[in-house]
């Protein structure tokens, strides 16, 4: 592997293997909006760059950067560190890797970024930085002195995360029209429901129905930037479909196997939210039954009340866990009577059944010993519960 990441960067550099007749410009590496961490590196856009990029700090303040510039896709490597006062700006500098046994070479150029000096190479191969994303650590050599032993634990999720990013970086920079062109109106959502993440790689849970007609999905929460989501599994039977995130997620609630007639149950979601709260709203109920209407095992009837908007949110029970993935709620009895508070609940277990079988491993509890109150379980719910935008 090291020898194909050696021969990628020798050929990416070997137009720059002499300095330039001139200086360039300073180089603009800038972190404009971030994005958080994945697995220890931290995930932005720099729009000196026009593009994104993952950086991580070390011990002895040195800073690993890597990233795609520009829609077009080239990739860049740099190092900064306050300590490296002797570089100029504008100049080459020979720089050695060392993997293992495995090493090699390129041709980078000083810049300053706030306090620190770095050096950067930009126009590596497509393949470069994901190859080196790999790796488990490289020694960076200068002048025949080690200068850094950097850890690249944790760099091939960043390098995905990167990825993520900049596909969204280059799908907004065609849906912007250019300055002759004709305005169009923003296509209107075809249908905004609730999910919750089952998953620290990102994965989320919510209804098929939410995202049956989708060509663009994105999540939202209250005070963060939106989340491009992509369809990774759906099933039109059970109304459930699993999406994929780029970023990671600490907050994952257990599902629980099982549900109990007459305990309490908490439904987190975003309905109505062109009309009530944009910020999610929380409502609180009982399990009503063990089963759906017609004597649907595969649900639960609960009375917490749910509005449109609901649907792909979480039924939690007075522990945190997830009993049920909120579907429906029932219009009228054949009768012609108005049900009060007659919801249903996809079952936790058809849930897991669906995930597993599509390869996204959900943490299962059985109850502790501690239950919360409604404020406590409020909060922890807002963590990990998204409003679904379809497009």
């Amino acid at each position: 592997m090291f020898r194909s990441i050696a021969l990628a960067l020798v050929a990416s550099v070997s137009a720059a293997a002499l300095p330039a007749a001139a200086s360039p410009a300073p180089l603009r590496l800038t972190v404009d909006k971030t994005f958080g961490k994945v697995a220890g590196w931290s995930i932005g856009y720099s729009e000196g760059l026009g593009g994104c990029l993952a950086a991580a700090s070390y011990g002895d303040g040195t800073t690993l950067w890597f990233g795609i510039g520009g829609t077009r896709g080239s990739s860049y490597l740099a190092l900064t560190n306050p300590k490296w006062r002797s570089l100029e700006v504008g100049g080459q500098y020979e720089l050695h890797f060392l993997a293992g046994r495995e090493k090699w070479h390129g041709t980078f150029t000083g810049f300053e970024r706030d306090e620190a000096r770095g050096l950067f190479q930009s126009g590596l191969k497509e393949r470069f930085v994901a190859d080196l994303s790999r790796a488990g650590s490289i020694a960076v050599r200068f002048q025949g002195k080690q200068i850094a032993v950097l850890s690249l634990v944790g760099s091939t999720e960043a390098f995905d995360a990167v990825l993520g990013c900049q596909k969204d970086v280059v799908t907004a920079a065609k849906e912007t029209p250019g300055p002759d062109a004709s305005r169009k109106p923003d296509a209107g959502p075809v249908s905004a429901g609730t999910g919750f993440y089952v998953s620290e790689r990102g994965h989320l849970l919510t209804n098929h129905h939410v995202v049956a007609s989708c060509t663009d999905i994105s999540v939202r929460q209250p005070g963060q930037s939106p989340l491009r989501a992509r369809l990774v599994a759906s099933d039109a039977a059970n109304d459930l479909a699993v999406l994929a995130t780029d970023f990671p997620q600490k907050a994952v609630p257990p599902l629980s196997i099982r549900a109990r007639l007459g305990e309490s149950v908490y439904v987190y979601g975003y309905p109505q939210s062109s009309i009530l709260a944009s910020t999610g709203n929380f409502t609180i109920g009982n399990v009503t039954a063990m089963a759906g209407s017609g004597d649907d095992t595969r649900k639960i009837q609960i009375s917490a009340p749910v509005q449109q908007g609901n649907s792909g949110g979480p039924a939690l029970d007075q522990y945190g866990n997830v009993i049920g993935v909120v579907q429906s709620k029932q219009v009228a009895f054949a009768s012609g009577d108005v049900p009060q508070n007659v919801n249903f609940a996809i079952k936790s277990t058809i849930a897991l059944n669906f995930l597993e079988a599509n390869g996204v491993e959900a943490p299962i509890t059985v109850r502790s010993a501690d239950p919360l109150d409604g404020a406590a379980l409020a909060e922890k719910a807002r963590d990990f519960t998204v409003q679904v935008v379809c497009r």
